[in-house]
């Protein structure tokens, strides 16, 4: 059986021989600029160098996040970032920028590239395209089932996600807290918008319908095994020692444990940060956290409280007995009170309790235990009333004892292979190494001694010595597995030289290691792309879900038609019927319009969906019905924002499209940057108007009983502020999208645009009421004449944003 790659999360320096030395067999790093973890401390590029050397001295990979988009203005000093990090010698680099790729392949084609799970890989013709731009690896989206990576066919090696946070929306593609907070997810500064309390429009509490439980999959690592998976990854660059220490640590015993096929049952990996555990997507089993921040292990429930004692009944398999100095977490109706115990509490039976004896016992494998807490009362923040509550030790004092034990213990899985050979040549020693590393690679020094054999006046240096001398390995990560002496025993030379010549050699052989793994470069500097010059004049797209929309629209370009959820069918599987009827009626009321009507595709089309959409097109075509596509998929005619194409190379390199919708991540100095270097302006079109698409998810929002309550109505989520958050079902009903609670208007803007260079522009009226289309009539103004009638837009649109332009 082969183990996958345990990768690790390093945020700083201070993490780095944790990581190493609880087991990773690889490593992920940023650098101050362009990783999605912007508030990690983070590594300078010496750092990286410095990283770079002692890990691969570990025989541990390092891969360096690149994976934010990339703006116009940076293009060249980040392709010049990716440069050096190739000069100093690391493994790989993570990547989510498209236009990235293809400029890593011109200008630093031996530079690895890993697809980042922010590009959002969900089915196979999405994977297809990226294993033809060279990419070595992707790592799929945390969505991603287990059938669905079982049918996945790559030479590229796969990685997932089997540890720590999740995000509720598809990585890359939740924009809420850049339009909401200002942060932007894909720029690395998310202000976590989903770890806040909301509310719904028919249940009146506030919860964390949008704040998943943590991800753990220790317990699914064979299951694991079986599939295409090279490396399985861990989250938690922006955590503590604690969380690194343990959670590698417990992961690496586990995947050892496999080997004889035995489970690794661990408990103290529920006491480093977490918000409770769930499976997500891999065993669709995703759940919402108790608390945004972190819980801990459940221990059990409270089944009695007194003036200065609770009484706690123990789950049966319970294995760590909390103990003085540890700290709790009572969970009751939505609330959370925290304490330190401040005496070891006594565990006893629930016989012996309500019999009042209250003896001890040590046995922990008894069933039906109880554990009594003395003196909680002196903490005012504990309430009366807690019988019924949940437990959870939050807090283990011996978790600094174990990570420190760690932190200074030095690595013992994955050493190199060291064959020593001595010899005495023209009397002065010689010493040759052969490092053998984990990738077979073979790394040979040679140092003669400055200091001859001499005849002794007294004793000879034996062979049994210069073994011994030989044998020390000064805390280098190796493993001698053979050691020649070519030395007859009746000279003498002083034992330090002996010493020497080891430290020499070992010296030698760790700056040929860290050597072989460097790059000769030279800078790079990009040309200026030519222009293709068109007189081709302004457009206007409109998006819709509305079919009475078709037939009223007039003076548009094109239509961009996304099918929406079948309300009325209760069918699990998705219905072809429903949208190929659909799509008829659509192009029937089309057929004599002076617009192009174009087909929307999900921006989330997973292998079923996607295989659905393909046999719909089919049908269309065997009834000689073409008709073009709209899709993030890499393929059809027109690609959608989805692309988060944030610079012109991305454009450049996706020259398959006719026309590419541009990021709504972008402000108004991006628009600029992009139109003044992207080589055809006709290419690109932007969204001017319309409530974004904050979130896509495939998780639920609403638990079963939560569901039931609604019926049919239509979802809302309002946050604390009152703002109220539409939700809408994708047409698979797998996949839900919340909008923006104000409409993105760049009304004001169209003249400033239009003079830079724009030449199409595209209003947004999905799930919009028959009579939102006259608003089409202000933007031509605009378009055409210049005129810019705010009062006239409000009729339309009240609530207005310029979202991050």
């Amino acid at each position: 059986m082969k183990l996958p790659e345990l990768l690790a999360p390093v945020g700083s320096m201070d993490h780095l021989q944790i990581a190493i030395n609880a087991g990773a067999s690889s490593i992920y790093l940023s650098g101050k600029e362009y990783g999605a973890r912007k508030f990690a401390e983070n590594f300078t590029l010496n750092e990286i160098e410095q990283a770079v050397n002692t890990a691969h001295l570990y025989n541990v990979k390092v891969y360096v996040t690149v994976n934010t988009l990339i703006k116009e203005d940076e293009i060249e000093n980040v392709l010049n970032y990716l440069n050096k990090l190739h000069e100093i010698g690391v493994d790989a680099v993570l990547v989510q920028d498209l236009g990235l790729v293809d400029l890593i392949n011109k200008h630093i084609p031996k530079l690895k590239i890993h697809a980042s799970t922010q590009m959002n890989l969900e089915n196979q013709d999405k994977i297809d395209y990226i294993e033809s731009k060279g990419v070595k690896r992707i790592v799929l989206p945390r969505e991603m089932r287990k059938k669905e990576i079982e049918n996945i066919k790559t030479n590229m090696e796969l990685e997932i996600f089997a540890h720590g946070a999740l995000c509720f929306s598809y990585s890359g593609q939740c924009l809420m807290s850049s339009f909401k907070g200002g942060r932007s997810g894909n720029r690395g500064t998310c202000a976590q918008p989903c770890r806040q309390k909301y509310k719904t429009n028919f249940l009146n509490y506030h919860d964390y319908y949008l704040s998943p439980k943590d991800l753990c999959l220790i317990n699914k690592l064979e299951e694991i095994s079986k599939l295409n998976i090279s490396c399985i990854k861990i989250e938690g660059r922006m955590r503590n020692k604690e969380y690194l220490a343990i959670v590698i640590s417990e992961y690496r015993k586990a995947l050892n444990k496999l080997k004889s096929h035995k489970k690794y049952d661990s408990e103290l990996i529920n006491i480093v940060f977490n918000r409770g555990f769930t499976e997500g997507q891999f065993n669709y089993n995703s759940s919402r956290s108790l608390r945004a921040g972190h819980l801990g292990l459940k221990i059990g429930k409270i089944i009695n409280q007194e003036k200065n004692q609770l009484a706690i009944k123990v789950n049966d398999d319970l294995k760590i007995i909390p103990e003085k100095g540890d700290g709790l977490l009572i969970h009751k109706n939505k609330e959370d009170y925290g304490f330190e115990i401040s005496k070891n509490p006594l565990l006893t039976t629930l016989n012996h309790y309500k019999k009042g004896k209250n003896k001890a016992i040590k046995d922990i494998t008894r069933k039906n235990k109880v554990l009594l807490i003395k003196q909680v009362r002196e903490n005012k923040r504990i309430p009366e009333n807690l019988t019924g509550a949940e437990v959870f030790l939050s807090k283990r004092n011996k978790i600094s004892k174990i990570t420190k034990e760690i932190e200074h213990k030095g690595n013992s899985y994955i050493k190199s292979k060291l064959t020593l050979t001595f010899s005495v040549r023209k009397e002065y020693p010689h010493l040759k190494g052969i490092l053998k590393l984990a990738n077979n690679k073979e790394i040979t020094a040679e140092v003669n001694g400055n200091h001859p054999f001499e005849q002794p006046l007294k004793k000879a240096v034996s062979v049994e010595t210069i073994k011994k001398q030989l044998s020390k390995l000064d805390n280098y990560p190796f493993e001698i597995i053979q050691m020649n002496i070519n030395y007859h025993g009746n000279l003498f030379i002083p034992i330090s030289e002996i010493n020497k010549l080891r430290r020499d050699l070992l010296a030698k052989l760790e700056n040929n290691l860290i050597n072989s793994y460097k790059h000769e470069v030279t800078p790079i500097k990009l040309d200026k792309k030519e222009k293709i010059e068109e007189n081709k004049t302004q457009t206007l797209s409109i998006y819709t879900t509305n079919l009475n929309h078709l037939k009223e629209l007039e003076n548009v370009e094109r239509v961009y038609l996304e099918i929406p959820a079948d309300t009325s069918s209760q069918l699990d599987k998705i219905n072809i019927s429903y949208m190929v009827n659909f799509l008829e009626k659509a192009l029937e009321i089309s057929a004599n319009k002076d617009y192009e009507l174009i087909w929307k595709w999900p921006d989330i089309t997973h292998e079923t969906l996607l295989k659905a959409l393909n046999q719909v097109k089919g049908i269309l075509n065997k009834k000689h019905i073409p008709i073009e596509i709209m899709s993030s998929n890499f393929k059809g005619e027109y690609g959608s924002s989805a692309l988060n194409i944030a610079n012109s190379e991305t454009v450049e390199s996706l020259s398959q499209y006719k026309l590419l919708t541009l990021s709504l991540e972008l402000r108004k100095k991006d628009y600029e940057e992009i139109i003044k270097n992207v080589s055809n302006p006709s290419k690109v079109e932007i969204v001017v108007q319309g409530n974004v698409e904050l979130m896509k998810t495939r998780q639920n929002i609403l638990n079963r009983s939560e569901s039931k309550k609604m019926g049919n109505n239509e979802l809302i989520l309002i946050d604390n502020k009152g703002n109220s958050f539409p939700t809408y079902k994708s047409i698979s009903n797998e996949e839900t999208t919340i909008l923006n609670n104000e409409e993105l208007s760049l009304l004001k803007e169209i003249p400033h645009l239009i003079n830079i260079g724009y030449k199409n522009f595209a209003i947004d009226a999905r799930w919009k009421e028959d009579q939102y289309i006259d608003i089409l009539d202000v933007y031509l103004d605009a378009i055409n004449n210049g005129e810019v009638n705010i009062k006239k837009l409000n009729k339309y649109s009240k609530f207005n944003t310029k979202g991050n332009y």
